[in-house]
């Protein structure tokens, strides 16, 4: 493990984390803008499935809850 560390190796969910991270920062600046709400909703359900991905693949201690309507912002901050 630490030569795979000192590699630059990442575990599979440490990826999965920024990459929700990514989609996150995009959804609240979509919604800042006004984006439609159908939009959201439909990235709001992409995010979702990969929260579902993350969260069979990390640590319990790790695990976050899928992506809400009402609080995108305040949950967009827990995956900083």
């Amino acid at each position: 493990m630490t030569k795979a560390k000192e590699a630059g190796y990442l575990p599979l969910w440490i990826k999965w984390q920024k990459d929700i991270r990514e989609e996150l920062s995009g959804l609240v600046q979509l919604k800042k803008m006004n984006g439609t709400e159908s939009e959201l909703m439909k990235r709001i359900d992409e995010i979702n499935e990969k929260v579902g991905t993350y969260n069979a693949i990390c640590p319990g201690k790790m695990q976050r809850r899928e992506i809400e309507w009402g609080s995108i912002e305040s949950q967009h901050e827990k995956w900083k």
